[in-house]
């Protein structure tokens, strides 16, 4: 009998157990891979669903609503200004309609934030607590209950505005917190659904696989050739999926880049003119042939703002017919603007296409306003796709946003040239009388002298300080420059001046008012009236919050090419939260609200900038408050050592 070697015998006794296990594992793997295969699409296909039914239930409305309630807001102060203008009272129930409103929307915004994120929840009740505080300034300042004298009004719309402002921005915040509560869920649902595409991918590769390698094990060479034919076959069905996959993928990029592009050259301008211009551009030829943009005016007609065509001549042809009226409205564009959605359709339309051919016509739409259409023309023998109107709609509403903020950017514009021009006429028309009565009182101090004459001398001054006042924060609120005529200027002669004009007060007052100019200090050059308004406005606000036996302090000491100023006191201080704010125009804290105007500083902010320097101040609370200026050294007195006196009043 014949032996076998042990290695042999050894390999022998392996393939048993070996080719059970080797079998064995790729059919369970292959089961569990199909199970997987029918279980992973039912389970993404119900999260997918009930994400879609959250953003259709909840999200939807939730943002439609949202901008219902910033759209009421935004109306109510146009109507508060109507009831001051016209004292109709239809203008009052129209405010109380639009607050109803609003807490209509309020009451349905809170079922659905709750469900939607806790941002969005947040950003209700903080929009309903600005909304609340507005409404009680409102009521507080009577700005609905009787008709108010023009001073008045303005007085009580500035200081309401800010909070106005802040009620408007939290609806804007709470409109695009639930805009990100859908984006959420959108995203989740492109996430789930990438990787149901790669799990489905990998488990099915596996499975085959797995398949593969059972085959081999257990099936005949023909089986395995047919194995191999089938997976020949989806190779070449994916690597032509793969390719139209590519191909899909590098359009979706130009697209995404060319929309890109689009969007920084329609924010590069708030011209109205030059925005047009560039969506007509942007149109013709990267979508067709020839465009028109047909835009609605303040009259409710149709103009033709923009025509473009690609052909040089055809333009310049063109270019005639833009400002026109469209009179009569075509049937399309009248139902494109009214439902909102764009439209392939097939016609002529003059003048820009004289023979028929494939028209897309799209709504311009900005916060919920049709602001106008785009008609685009296609190139002779080609016809708009869907994946034309996405491109088409996508523009439209980049170009909707910058049609809509350079038209609000020209409102306000003209709002601020209109109150320029309306200051200064009042200011000059305001100036005759208040000489007049100077004047009388000059003469009248020739002859008796009395204290009521000192009073109406003393009150016509502060009139004409206001006054001036007034047109200096117009022109810093404008974005000019105040007005400074610089020259070489004494810094310790200024603050002796200074010292003058206020050591009375100071008496009466008891308090300490004194100024230190140090040895070095040399001239600045700036302008002598600006400097002395800075120097009072903050000498008379320090002056203003110091108490009994408190004190004032001005210093002058040099600080490189500047010379430093600093006016010190000894009052109750300025929290550090509203230092920021201590500049801004009508700024006044809570306890000090009827002791001015709230113009000194912001003005005192624009001259010293006006000169190069910089204005700040530190304060502790309960300590007192110290203001710092600087001013630029006089070029002929910079690098040369002066060494005047010390002088300590």
């Amino acid at each position: 009998m014949a032996t076998t070697p042990q290695h042999e015998r050894r390999s022998i006794w392996r393939v048993g157990p070996e080719s059970t296990w080797t079998t064995m594992l790729p059919v369970v793997f292959v089961i569990i891979s199909l199970i997987s295969l029918v279980i992973l699409p039912i389970v993404v296909s119900q999260h997918t669903a009930r994400m879609r039914d959250e953003i259709t239930g909840l999200a939807e409305p939730a943002r439609h609503t949202a901008n219902d309630v910033q759209m009421a807001i935004a109306s109510e102060l146009d109507t508060i200004i109507a009831f001051q203008v016209t004292e109709q009272p239809h203008f009052r129930d129209a405010f109380v309609k639009l607050i109803a409103q609003e807490a209509a929307g309020y009451q349905s915004l809170g079922k659905l934030a709750p469900k939607l994120n806790p941002e969005v929840n947040h950003d209700l009740e903080k929009l309903i607590a600005q909304s609340n505080l507005w409404h009680k300034r409102v009521q507080d300042g009577e700005l609905l209950q009787r008709r108010l004298p023009a001073d008045v009004l303005n007085t009580r719309l500035f200081e309401r505005q800010p909070q106005y402002e802040k009620t408007l921005a939290a609806a804007n915040d709470l409109e695009l917190a639930v805009q990100d509560a859908v984006d959420d869920r959108l995203k989740s649902i492109r996430d789930l659904e990438r990787w149901n595409i790669f799990l489905t991918i990998a488990l099915t590769l596996l499975a085959l696989t797995a398949a593969l390698l059972v085959a081999r094990l257990g099936r005949q060479m023909r089986l395995l050739a047919a194995e191999a034919m089938a997976r020949r076959r989806d190779a070449e069905r994916e690597a032509a999926d793969a390719k139209i996959s590519r191909a899909d993928a590098q359009r979706e990029e130009r697209r995404a880049a060319f929309l890109a592009a689009a969007g920084q050259e329609l924010t590069a301008s708030l011209d109205f003119a030059e925005t047009i211009s560039t969506l007509a551009r942007l149109h013709v030829p990267n979508l067709g042939e020839a465009c028109a943009i047909d835009l609605l005016e303040g009259d409710g007609v149709l103009h033709r703002a923009a025509v473009r065509h690609r052909d040089e001549v055809r333009d310049a042809e063109l270019r005639q017919h833009a400002g026109t009226v469209i009179d009569p409205m075509p049937e399309p564009v009248a139902r494109v603007m009214d439902e909102r959605t764009a439209q392939i359709l097939s016609a002529t339309f003059e003048p820009i296409a004289t023979e028929r051919r494939s028209l897309m016509i799209v709504p311009l739409v900005s916060r919920g306003q049709t602001l106008g259409v785009v008609i685009v023309v296609a190139p002779a023998g080609r016809v708009f796709a869907g994946e034309d109107v996405a491109l088409a709609s996508e523009l439209a509403r980049h170009g909707s946003l910058a049609i809509d903020n350079a038209r609000l950017y020209l409102d306000s514009q003209q709002a601020v040239r209109a109150r320029e021009e309306v200051l200064a006429i009042v200011s000059h028309d305001l100036r005759n009388p208040l000489n007049a009565v100077m004047l009388a009182v000059q003469l009248m101090k020739e002859e008796t002298s009395s204290e009521e004459l000192e009073t109406i001398e003393l009150s016509a001054q502060r009139m004409r300080r206001l006054i001036e006042d007034l047109l200096d924060v117009t022109r810093l609120e404008g974005g000019k420059q105040l007005p400074i005529e610089p020259t070489a200027l004494e810094v310790r002669p200024i603050l002796a001046e200074m010292y003058e004009l206020f050591k009375t007060q100071a008496s009466t007052s008891s308090i300490a008012l004194r100024y230190d100019v140090d040895d070095d200090v040399p001239p600045v050059y700036a302008d002598h009236h600006r400097v002395a308004q800075v120097l009072s406005n903050l000498i008379g606000n320090s002056m203003k919050f110091t108490p009994s036996d408190g004190r004032v302090v001005v210093r002058a000491k040099r600080s490189g090419d500047e010379v430093l100023f600093t006016v010190s006191d000894t009052g109750p201080g300025i929290p550090h939260k509203n230092l920021k704010d201590i500049f801004n125009p009508y700024w006044q804290a809570k306890r000090t609200a009827r002791l001015g105007a709230g113009l000194g500083l912001p003005i005192a902010k624009g001259i010293v900038e006006a000169h190069g320097g910089r204005i700040w101040a530190e304060s502790d609370p309960g300590r007192g408050t110290t203001f710092y200026f600087t001013l630029p050294v006089a070029r002929s007195a910079v690098g040369a050592a002066e060494s005047p006196a010390h002088s300590t009043r």
